[in-house]
């Protein structure tokens, strides 16, 4: 206790991305959510930083096959992996990312680099102003000379999993001139991981294999902590809309997915996709922390965990065919 104020101890929420998770894989998704929360407690218990814990989320579930994201990615139209990643944090306030990378082993490892690159400023680089964005092949190159793990070789990525999505995928979509695919598990952009850890920064974290069949070269919005259809994540601007509302949890959510699912700007697409988690600690108010959740897709795989719980909490979230938005919030 402090003034009276109660502690408020570190937590994390991750999930798993917005698409459709088939019940027939709902335990794997849960272990590996599971396992990415002990992993980013384990980090903050310690006395590790937000945006470290957040790594340590996120490499967890790019190294799950079953998760769109690292090892078992959606392939691009040539059939390879190109995945994209971000780390934000309010102290230092930094951001870094990567994009489209193809050789990088974990793209959230080489984003959290990147923001302390960023954050250290220019006299860390020579006097140069050090990048908060990289992509393609340059940030594969930005990270092999740093000493990060790559490979040119995609076998460690590549599934079976995901070459029997792609040549589905493609089935489909050649006849058509475009589009992507479904599936038993429709994987959609990004996993990802909110952290705050004991001296109350927030960092939030994702990683994506984008969407099925995506153009090579494309970065979607695995800059912004948030899943679903990078295009209409970014034209919507739905982190934005939700970070700088204020009042209850879920009028906040759902307010913000009120407008995603009514906007003229999206009236070109005949599907509306974005998920995400939302952690919130109200200093105001006893330090009290809330989860939000919200959907617009058939399902969103979350867990949580904070100090004073004895493990995380793994869910799938389904909404009713009948809703447009699934919106929970779950105090912590």
């Amino acid at each position: 206790m402090d003034g009276g104020q109660a502690r408020a101890g570190p937590c994390v929420a991750v999930h798993v991305g917005a698409g459709y998770h088939s019940a027939g894989k709902e335990a794997a998704y849960r272990r590996a959510m599971r396992r990415a929360c002990r992993a980013a407690m384990g980090r903050l218990q310690r006395g590790g930083s937000a945006n470290d814990a957040v790594e340590d989320a996120v490499r967890e579930l790019e190294d799950a096959p079953v998760t769109n994201a690292g090892v078992g990615s959606n392939l691009n139209r040539a059939g390879l992996v190109e995945c994209d990643a971000s780390v934000m944090c309010t102290d230092p306030d930094a951001f870094g990312a990567v994009g489209a990378a193809a050789e990088i082993c974990s793209p959230i490892q080489a984003a959290n680099a990147v923001l302390k690159d960023a954050a250290a400023g220019p006299s860390a680089a020579a006097g140069l102003v050090p990048p908060m964005l990289l992509v393609g092949a340059g940030a594969d190159a930005w990270a092999r000379a740093r000493g990060l793990p790559t490979s040119a070789d995609q076998t460690h990525k590549v599934t079976d999993a995901a070459r029997a999505r792609h040549s589905e995928y493609m089935a489909r979509a050649l006849p058509h001139g475009g589009g992507d695919g479904g599936g038993d598990d429709a994987l959609q952009d990004t996993v990802g991981a909110v952290c705050i850890d004991a001296r109350g920064v927030v960092a939030a974290g994702v990683s994506s294999g984008g969407i099925a069949l995506k153009h090579p070269g494309r970065v979607g919005e695995a800059r912004c902590s948030v899943s679903g259809t990078g295009e209409q994540i970014m034209r919507t601007m739905l982190a934005r809309d939700c970070a700088q509302r204020r009042g209850d949890m879920f009028a906040v959510l759902d307010g913000c997915f009120a407008d995603f699912c009514t906007t003229p700007a999206l009236d070109a697409y005949t599907q509306r996709s974005a998920g995400l988690i939302l952690l919130r600690r109200d200093v105001a108010n006893g330090n009290s922390t809330e989860l939000g959740i919200a959907h617009t897709t058939r399902s969103m795989g979350y867990a949580y965990m904070s100090e004073q719980m004895s493990g995380p909490v793994a869910r799938i979230s389904r909404k009713p065919d009948s809703d447009k938005v699934l919106v929970a919030a779950v105090k912590l």
